[in-house]
C-alpha cells in the first residue's frame, strides 16, 4: 500500500457486512461538518451514497457489521488487502453487537431456529478483528458522529487515534448524573467504554455496553450487585450479552 502524499485528499471507503448500516447513517448526520470534510477527503466507495468505483487502494476503509457468513469474511479480507488503515465502525464490527446475540443463546434455542439463511452462516458470529487486522475501533450503536469526525481528522493529519480505557462512569460524574446503581438499576457503566457522553444514563436509562467492555472491568462485582437487585441468572446474562460476548463463558468460539 502506497503512502498518501502530503496535501492529497484522504481516500475513503464505507463498507457494510451484516448490520443495519446505522453507523454510516450517523456519519451523514454530520450535515455541514460532513460537507466540510469533503474538502480533504475523497469517498471512493459507499453504497449509501451510491458511490461505486472499480476497486482501488484506500487510505481508510470504514467497515461496519459483524462477520456472520463466509461472504462477510471474504469481503472483509478483500477490503483489508487494499486499505492502508481499516477502522471497525460500530458495535457489530467491534464486539459482534446485535447479531452476536446468537452466540449466547442456549443450544436448544439455536437448534430450534428455522434455517432460512440464503447463505450458510458460520457457527458463531464474529467481530471484525477475529479475522482481519483492525487499526482502530469506533465504538457504539450507533457511533458518535463527532468522534468519527475527530478520528478522521487525526488520520488525515498523520496522527494515530488512541482508545482510552475509561468507563462511562467518568462521564456520568462529569455531567453530575445520579448513579443508577445506587437507585438499584442494573447499569453496565462501570464496565463499559466511555465516549458516548453518558448518553443513556443521562436519560435515566442504564448503560448496556454498546461500546464494549473495558479491559479492567469487574464483572463478578457487578454480577453480585445485580443479584442483590433481585435479577435472576438469566436476566443478568441477558444484560451482559445484549451487545457483548458473555464475560463468564469459556473461550470456546472456535473459528469455522
Amino acid at each position: 500500500m502506497k503512502s498518501k502524499k502530503k496535501h492529497e485528499k484522504t481516500r475513503l471507503g464505507f463498507f457494510s457486512l451484516t448490520c443495519c448500516e446505522g453507523c454510516e447513517l450517523a456519519v451523514l448526520e454530520l450535515n455541514r461538518d460532513f460537507v466540510k470534510a469533503l474538502g480533504f477527503v475523497e469517498i471512493l466507495e459507499s453504497r449509501m451514497l451510491r458511490e461505486k468505483n472499480p476497486p482501488q487502494e484506500l487510505d481508510i476503509a470504514f467497515v461496519e457489521g459483524s462477520i456472520v457468513g463466509k461472504d462477510d469474511l471474504e469481503k472483509a479480507q478483500k477490503i483489508r488487502e487494499r486499505s492502508r488503515f481499516l477502522v471497525a465502525m460500530g458495535a457489530c464490527a467491534t464486539i459482534a453487537g446485535i447479531p452476536g446475540i446468537r452466540n449466547a443463546l442456549p443450544e436448544k434455542i439455536k437448534s430450534a431456529l428455522p434455517q432460512r439463511a440464503v447463505k450458510k452462516p458460520l457457527e458463531a458470529v464474529h467481530k471484525l478483528s477475529d479475522f482481519v487486522k483492525v487499526d482502530f475501533e469506533l465504538q457504539g450503536c450507533a457511533i458518535n458522529e463527532k468522534e468519527f469526525l475527530k478520528v478522521l481528522v487525526q488520520f488525515h493529519n498523520g496522527f494515530f487515534p488512541r482508545l482510552e480505557n475509561v468507563p462511562v462512569c467518568k462521564e456520568c460524574k462529569e455531567k453530575e448524573n445520579p448513579c443508577l446503581l445506587l437507585e438499584g438499576k442494573a447499569c453496565l457503566g462501570p464496565a463499559s467504554y466511555a465516549g458516548c457522553n453518558a448518553l443513556c444514563p443521562s436519560q435515566k436509562a442504564q448503560c448496556i455496553g454498546c461500546r464494549g467492555f473495558t479491559k479492567d472491568a469487574n464483572f463478578s462485582a457487578l454480577k453480585r450487585l445485580f443479584k442483590e437487585f433481585g435479577l435472576t441468572e438469566g436476566e443478568t446474562k441477558n444484560i451482559f450479552t445484549y451487545f457483548n460476548p458473555d464475560p463468564f463463558a469459556e473461550a470456546s468460539n472456535a473459528r469455522q
